[in-house]
């Protein structure tokens, strides 16, 4: 009969080695923020035309402030096109008393984010401009945005990410995406852009060269934006992070509604593993093997609650050596967390998304499975996020 510390060390690794390597993956990016630099060239710069689209599908009740902000910011060469993607409240009302171009898409038409997307892109063609914006219908980006944006791609960028933010709020779920965006839009596109890897176009805060808007589109049911990310990683189009142009999207209005939004993105992420991975690796390329590490490794929460697993059948096999490796993989998915705070600037009652962690780490590994079924089954339509008042 085996040793009992022999099958409880290898439980340890067999959970431990997938959060192993997202430790490992994270700590690498997160030396790589730390070193990020934004340089922007000094005005003057070429005036870019930019076409700013709003996918909206039922967005009565954020598309107003969303409309606001970008009104503040846009230029009078830029222009405003709101895609009224099959609603059913005032969408559109609001996006025409703003003065917007709206493309209204039927019920009976095609659902989903990608289908809304390329409807504008349909639609731009017979327009005047030379980078297209997306913006979702609840984001709130910062004064000065466009400018910016325009001073970046003026250094011979092709397809930029905005710093895409989670809106401060006070409830937990609010702290939770702060810190989840902590994360994912401040520490990761700033350790890629620095090492010149694959910064992810997130959806909302794209900002794309007209050139790359007639070459690509968007096709994916699921986490349409990392699948256009992955064809521009493939094609060797590099994607550059703007630090200067922020935006902050709203959050869940209940856990319900981040569990949809979550399982969307996670069975996107399966999906595109699938279909990427081996490509990607096969590129040989330093972006596209980063790429493909990030496809293939669990998500950051996840990661968190395998090593806590794994920790434990570690120390029941008594082996030393393999519980400070765990714990060191541990704590350093903690200071990525902790960095990802302080480059955010958050307050530091984010902290306290940290007293619902165990409840947290269940979820999102209830997420991730169930993202992998509703793949497996080949589901593709998830329908939209529910809204409330911010």
């Amino acid at each position: 009969m085996p040793d009992r510390s022999l099958i409880f060390a290898a439980i340890a690794i067999a959970f431990g080695l997938p959060g192993l390597v997202t430790a490992v993956h994270m700590s690498v990016l997160a030396i790589g923020s730390l070193l990020y630099r934004e340089r922007l060239p000094a005005d003057p710069v070429p005036a870019v035309r930019f076409l700013v689209v709003v996918p909206a599908h039922n967005e009565e009740l954020v598309l107003e402030r969303t409309l606001q902000a970008i009104r503040r910011s846009l230029r009078p060469r830029d222009q405003l096109l709101v895609v009224d993607d099959r609603s059913s409240d005032r969408t559109g009302q609001i996006a025409a008393a703003f003065g917007a171009m709206v493309l209204r898409r039927e019920p009976c038409e095609e659902p989903g984010r990608a289908a809304a997307r390329q409807a504008a892109l349909a639609r731009s063609t017979s327009l005047d401009w030379d980078a297209m914006v997306m913006i979702d219908a609840d984001s709130v980006v910062a004064p000065g945005f466009f400018d910016v944006c325009e001073r970046m791609l003026a250094t011979g960028a092709v397809a930029l990410q905005a710093r895409s933010e989670a809106a401060i709020g006070r409830r937990l779920v609010d702290q939770a995406a702060l810190a989840s965006f902590a994360i994912q839009g401040v520490v990761m596109p700033r350790g890629r852009d620095h090492l010149h890897m694959l910064v992810r176009l997130r959806g909302t805060g794209m900002i794309l060269r007209r050139e790359i808007i007639e070459r690509f589109s968007f096709r994916a049911p699921a986490s349409e934006d990392l699948v256009y990310s992955l064809d521009l990683c493939q094609a060797g189009i590099r994607v550059r992070h703007v630090e200067s142009a922020r935006l902050r999207s709203q959050n869940a209005g209940s856990w319900k509604t981040a569990t949809q939004q979550k399982l969307r993105y996670e069975a996107g992420r399966i999906a595109a593993a699938r279909e990427f991975a081996r490509p990607l690796v096969s590129s040989g390329g330093v972006a596209g093997l980063e790429a493909a590490w990030f496809l293939l490794s669990p998500p950051f929460a996840t990661a968190v609650a395998l090593l806590a697993v794994a920790l434990g059948f570690a120390a029941l096999a008594g082996h030393l050596w393999l519980v400070m490796i765990l714990a060191a993989a541990l704590a350093a998915l903690f200071v990525v967390l902790l960095l990802g705070i302080v480059q955010a600037r958050l307050h530091p009652r984010v902290l306290l998304a940290l007293t619902i962690a165990p409840a947290y780490l269940i979820w999102k590994v209830v997420v991730q499975i169930r993202a992998a079924i509703i793949v497996r089954s080949g589901r593709r339509e998830f329908g939209a996020t529910e809204r409330h008042r911010g």
